[in-house]
């Protein structure tokens, strides 16, 4: 009967030590600091600095394939651009935002995602050959880029303010 009483025993304090587990993780989380906005711009800015670098390598020469009327590789290489504004736009999702500010970078990061999609649409209207259509989406997307930036104006960013006009 001693050993019944031991497993019983055992079982308890196992149970006890999960249960503090499930308590105690949460918990170690909400200690984690509130990030500050200049601790948030130091960590976003190299994910958009790198961003902004891959796009100026790949969107290169794009507005001179356009005017040549070489809309099928200029397409493609909308699309590429997409892709890589795609995994910085998740790289910067993830980062911790500050709790004064998280409304409004979850507004910038929508435009963001916007802005993907808008480097798509182009891209896919130059690839079937209607450059009028890729017009009205670069339109669209100057429009959105320009929010985008005033949405964030006062974190004071370099390299994350969109500057599309390079390209189109």
């Amino acid at each position: 009967m001693g050993s019944r009483t031991g497993k019983s025993s055992s079982i308890k304090l196992s149970l006890a030590l999960v249960a503090a587990l499930v308590v105690a993780v949460p918990i170690a989380g909400a200690i984690e600091p509130d990030p500050t906005r200049p601790e948030y711009v130091a960590e976003v800015e190299p994910i958009c600095k790198a961003n902004t670098e891959a796009n100026a390598r790949i969107l290169e020469g794009v507005k001179a394939q356009v005017q040549q009327g070489k809309l099928g590789p200029a397409g493609r290489r909308f699309i590429r651009a997409a892709t890589a504004l795609g995994k910085s736009v998740r790289q910067i999702a993830a980062v911790p935002k500050p709790s004064a500010d998280a409304a409004k970078l979850e507004k910038w990061i929508r435009y963001l995602k916007q802005e993907k999609a808008y480097l798509q649409k182009i891209g896919k209207a130059l690839k079937a050959g209607n450059k009028f259509q890729a017009q009205k989406y670069a339109v669209q997307l100057n429009r959105n880029n320009n929010r985008a930036n005033n949405t964030v104006i006062s974190f004071g960013f370099n390299h994350c303010r969109i500057d599309s006009s390079k390209f189109l």
